[in-house]
């Protein structure tokens, strides 16, 4: 069976910029991705939850319905650095995880 390829950007940015995020396909973790890197993962066909994490926080999920031999893309930010104790707090998302 072929898989499908999901590749993960992450935007380059100040904020965590030493730190990986993991890469969660239905809450496991398959990946990592850098600051200012990209991830290129395989995925069974099928519904999946992708989303992103460091420590505690993460990113809402996002819905893939994949199909087999297809190409998906999204995109990984961070929140503004001015904004990161209202992120920490739960007022606003930390990180942000969107198909491209």
């Amino acid at each position: 069976m072929t898989n499908a390829t999901l590749t993960i950007t992450r935007k380059s940015a100040y904020n965590a910029m030493l730190r990986d995020a993991a890469i969660l396909v239905d809450e496991q973790k398959v990946a990592v991705v850098g600051n200012g890197k990209s991830v290129e993962i395989q995925i069974a066909p099928g519904q999946h939850a992708i989303r992103t994490r460091m420590d505690w926080m993460k990113s809402q999920p996002l819905e893939l319905n994949a199909v087999a031999g297809q190409r998906y893309a999204a995109e990984l930010t961070l929140c503004n650095p001015f904004v990161m104790l209202l992120a920490i707090l739960g007022m606003r998302p930390f990180m942000e995880l969107r198909a491209l």
